[in-house]
């Protein structure tokens, strides 16, 4: 389960989203790097914005347990890889459905992972897999279709990327509720908060 659930970890997540858009721009598809670039940051938005929201409440509501925290492994990999499987498929997808599909089955496959890792609960794994499937099937509807040339520089430039930062954890969690409390307690002392 670990092998899997590190392939949407965000040490491997991370590098690819920034070796993409290098590649995008190199390549001279600048816009739709911009475009693509754009929606995959948004993303990581929502995912640090749902986490930040699930900690607040827990906070007014003075819970004690594990606050709500949609999963960002199930975010990040449905909407950066599901993206890309999108990009390489893009003609044969003439519908929204079958857009979302390739990113519902990683959300599924990831998800798996985090629920048998017991890393998430399952409303979590689906949050995220909503953020995510989301992100991907808009960003899928929004770009042209990828040029032939760039679609072979993916396997190319992209898989070593991938298998290089595989294994490595990001401890995104821990640095994320830090944050939270300090932006906290620092709004209550200082404006009632």
């Amino acid at each position: 389960m670990r092998f899997i659930t590190d392939f949407g970890d965000e040490a491997t997540i991370i590098p690819l989203f920034v070796v993409t858009i290098v590649l995008f721009i190199a390549m001279g598809w600048k816009r739709n790097a911009a475009i693509w670039g754009i929606g995959i940051f948004l993303t990581f938005g929502c995912i640090v914005l749902s986490k930040m929201l699930g900690l607040l409440w827990a906070q007014f509501y003075g819970y004690d347990g594990h606050p709500f925290s949609a999963s960002g492994h199930v975010a990040s990999s449905s909407a950066v890889y599901g993206s890309l499987i999108n990009m390489i498929f893009q003609p044969r997808f003439h519908s929204w459905l079958m857009a979302m599909l390739p990113p519902a089955l990683i959300a599924a496959l990831i998800g798996y992972t985090r629920i048998m890792l017991h890393a998430h609960t399952p409303m979590e794994v689906v949050a995220g897999a909503g953020i995510g499937t989301t992100a991907a099937t808009l960003i899928a509807r929004v770009l042209p279709p990828v040029p032939t040339f760039l679609v072979h520089w993916f396997a190319f430039a992209l898989v070593p990327v991938i298998l290089f930062f595989h294994g490595y954890v990001m401890e995104a969690e821990p640095v994320l509720k830090q944050t939270f409390y300090t932006s906290y307690y620092f709004l209550n002392q200082n404006i009632g908060w």
